[in-house]
């Protein structure tokens, strides 16, 4: 094994075994959603983080995916106790006002700054191959496989991309994807489906919609809120599969081709020829440029024609 591989392995391990807080059985997954939040901004260029960039984006993650709290989520306790993992540094933090329990003020906090170790932050960025290994083995270890994909999104993380790229195998546009598409989508949306209406929230946090690309991202479809459609995760796959599609006009189009249980084609089909619900005003609805792609097979799309008769 070479020194390099001894790095990585090593990094690996001290992921693995990151010192989380335990209370009983209760779960506590706000260190590995920092990390989380800090390899996507180390991937998009940012390695320095404020501590207020960091609230907003790690917030959000706490209440959908933490045990739930009587006040509120705590960003500040995992950006300041990832250090003790060797996995983060707070710059002079030896500096800090405390408090009485050890703990540093929070004014010192707020106007600090973090980021992976240099070495960290170098293995990371030398090697995508390894990147998948870190997110997959942070996010197995902490959460159920039924939000891996959703904390992906959440957090602007593409493993497939990753992958691929490790193995030399270049998407066919080799474009980065964009991590504010799905949540620009789904607030378009009010992370309401647009196909069925279903919207669910727990808590005030809003799950079960995802953000999908008309014309696909992969053959050149724009991270924008016209190409994409909030959309329920079974829906989004028949959609991807070419099950339903859209008029240019944006009503349903069902095809005459989707087979299966009677409640699964009644559900379908009752919307054929229905509208697609209309995003908020002043956001863009699917263009039509984007519903021919994915209509016509000419053109690249997915379609499974013909199409049930209007």
């Amino acid at each position: 094994m070479t020194s390099s591989d001894m790095q990585l392995e090593d990094l690996l391990n001290r992921v693995e075994r990151l010192n989380t807080y335990r209370s009983g059985g209760r779960r506590a997954p706000h260190k590995p959603l920092l990390l989380l939040v800090a390899i996507s901004q180390l991937l998009q260029g940012h390695r320095r983080l404020s501590f207020s960039e960091i609230e907003a984006q790690l917030l959000p993650l706490l209440t959908a995916y933490a045990p739930p709290v009587s006040s509120r989520h705590q960003p500040e306790l995992p950006y300041w106790h990832l250090q003790s993992d060797g996995l983060w540094d707070v710059e002079d933090a030896s500096q800090f006002s405390r408090q009485k329990g050890g703990f540093p003020r929070m004014a010192a906090i707020r106007s600090s700054v973090g980021s992976l170790p240099d070495d960290v932050a170098g293995l990371l960025e030398s090697d995508a191959g390894f990147v998948s290994r870190v997110v997959r083995a942070l996010l197995e270890e902490h959460f159920p496989p039924s939000v891996h994909d959703d904390i992906l999104a959440s957090v602007g993380l593409d493993i497939e991309a990753l992958t691929a790229r490790s193995e030399g195998v270049l998407r066919p546009t080799g474009r980065a994807r964009d991590p504010g598409f799905r949540d620009s989508v789904l607030r378009a949306y009010e992370h309401r489906c647009a196909f069925s209406g279903f919207r669910a929230a727990l808590a005030g946090t809003y799950f079960g919609c995802e953000a999908a690309h008309v014309q696909w991202h992969a053959y050149d479809g724009p991270d924008i809120v016209a190409n994409g459609i909030a959309l329920e995760p079974t829906i989004h796959k028949l959609f991807d599969a070419g099950a339903w599609s859209l008029t240019d006009d944006r009503r349903i189009l069902v095809s005459a081709n989707y087979t299966g249980s009677d409640e699964a084609v009644a559900r379908l089909r009752a919307h054929h020829g229905q509208p697609l619900r209309t995003p908020l005003a002043g956001n863009a609805q699917v263009s039509p440029e984007f519903i021919r792609w994915h209509r016509d097979a000419k053109l690249g799309g997915v379609f499974r024609e013909p199409a049930l008769p209007l």
